[in-house]
């Protein structure tokens, strides 16, 4: 049986990784409801609180009515082990099996579980050690730190201002095959032009590195560009 910091089932690891993504765990901490979790889990919120009671029981996680699910330290460092491995298979599917970026997170999700200790340092290495997911995720390192990088969301930004983008916070195939369409992609350089008010389009253009033209200009819905992270050397500095 496969023990990660003491958990010895794989939906107890299932669940404090849902916790961890649900709480936004590579930035602020955000309440996570029984709710929530039995959403995002795809069960009854009965099995949730039941499963959540063997959890703290254990002490990987907190309750309490004004701060809802926390994880303990405990639990923190069984989730990073666990979305580790998903991001660490990401990289592998997308660089040596030819996957695209959009079919990964559920292959993923199917190996996770599957694979040994020993899997996934050769998978790592023979990745490089990378340190993002395909999504621009954090990949942790096995002490559970996390690779530190000031990000701000697309709605962030004014007008003008350059940056790269760096992280895309979905998982959903279409939005990411959608972002494919559109040449925005981790990676890719892009610049504010527009904020409509009122959650109106957002408009930017679309850079090639440093060069002065833009490749293209693309205009989406705040909705979506509040999903997307750039890294702005002036914002990373002030």
């Amino acid at each position: 049986m496969k023990t990660f910091c003491g958990i010895t089932t794989d939906g107890m690891l299932d669940y404090l990784a849902a916790i961890y993504r649900l709480g936004n765990g590579d930035s602020s901490q955000e309440r996570v409801t029984t709710s929530a979790l039995a959403e995002k889990m795809c069960v009854s919120a009965a099995a949730a609180s039941s499963m959540l009671k063997r959890l703290e029981e254990s002490g990987f996680v907190e309750r309490s009515n004004v701060d809802g699910i926390m994880l303990t330290e405990q639990g923190r460092l069984a989730a990073l082990q666990l979305v580790r491995r998903h991001r660490l298979l990401e990289v592998f599917l997308v660089n040596t099996m030819g996957f695209t970026w959009d079919q990964v997170s559920v292959e993923a999700h199917r190996l996770e579980h599957a694979i040994s200790a020993a899997f996934e340092e050769r998978m790592e290495r023979i990745c490089g050690y990378p340190t993002h997911c395909p999504h621009g995720d954090p990949i942790p390192r096995k002490d559970g730190a996390l690779p530190a990088e000031t990000l701000v969301a697309v709605p962030e930004m004014t007008p003008g201002q350059t940056g790269v983008l760096r992280r895309v916070a979905s998982n959903d195939a279409r939005v990411l095959r959608y972002l494919s369409q559109l040449a925005l992609e981790p990676g890719r350089t892009l610049r504010l032009i527009d904020l409509a008010p009122f959650n109106g389009p957002v408009t930017l253009d679309l850079f090639n590195g440093q060069t002065a033209q833009p490749l293209a200009t693309q205009v989406i819905g705040s909705e979506l560009a509040a999903k997307l992270y750039v890294y702005c050397e002036e914002a990373a500095h002030g």
